[in-house]
């Protein structure tokens, strides 16, 4: 008995010392390539920034200049795939930061899962969307389709009808929105913007529109807006968010 008692204690020791938590951090829209999955911050999108989270942090890169719903070399699918397996399975858990359109390579990654995440042996605890771009972006809509394929995948009629917004595989995606805009972008882009996205779009509301609160609904004239199943305003930010601009908002990866 004393030698399976020893044993047993001894399994439970090697578990929880492989165990890991990690922070899993995916970027948004870039001119470089930032092609890779582990500890290192490829081409320093991330800068500094990562580092107000504490713990052990894994950085998924892809080609910033690409659709962030497409798979193979260098893209953003199958670099979430690669380093979720990798880090978040087994006794392994993650929270995900994504910024910009890397909240919208996450969200199009969970709604095609088909499941839930822990069904599928993943352990991921929440999302963090800073600064979400995955309802698209107006600015996006002056490019048209002379932009590059990341510029396209962000016109708002395309990035919403990406995939089901409300499909999050069961995971919660706390919302960070910015209002710290920029003189021209204000003009362009609907409501309280943070310079690159508004808030239509880093609230997770169901449908575009000028907006001024980050709540669960928010009426305005004669439509009612809701967030998305699943999406949450992060619980330490009041309606009003954060006043930072779009860069800015990169260092609240802790909400």
């Amino acid at each position: 008995m004393k030698i399976t008692s020893n044993l047993i204690m001894a399994v439970l020791f090697a578990t929880s010392m492989s165990a890991e938590t990690y922070t899993v951090f995916i970027h948004g829209k870039s001119s470089k390539n930032h092609d890779g999955v582990g500890t290192t911050d490829v081409n320093s999108y991330w800068g500094t920034n990562a580092n107000v989270v504490s713990g052990a942090k894994v950085f998924i890169g892809y080609d910033g200049s690409s659709d962030p719903r497409t798979f193979g070399a260098a893209r953003a699918q199958t670099n979430i795939s690669t380093g979720l397996t990798n880090y978040c399975k087994g006794a392994n858990s993650c929270k995900v930061v994504c910024h910009s359109a890397g909240c919208y390579a996450i969200e199009y990654w969970l709604a095609n899962l088909g499941d839930t995440t822990t069904s599928k042996g993943f352990n991921i605890t929440k999302v963090t969307a800073l600064a979400a771009a995955s309802g698209g972006s107006e600015l996006a809509n002056l490019v048209g389709g002379s932009g590059n394929a990341m510029d396209r995948s962000l016109v708002v009629t395309t990035a919403r009808g990406a995939y089901n917004h409300n499909l999050t595989a069961s995971v919660l995606v706390n919302h960070v929105p910015g209002y710290k805009t920029r003189f021209g972008s204000s003009f362009i882009l609907p409501g309280a913007d943070d310079y690159a996205v508004a808030f239509h779009s880093s609230c997770g509301y169901n449908r575009a529109g000028g907006l001024d609160k980050c709540q669960s609904s928010f009426v305005s004239g004669q439509t009612t807006y809701t967030q998305y199943a699943g999406h949450v305003r992060a619980p330490s930010l009041t309606a009003a968010g954060l006043n930072k601009n779009h860069s800015e908002i990169m260092n609240e990866g802790t909400r």
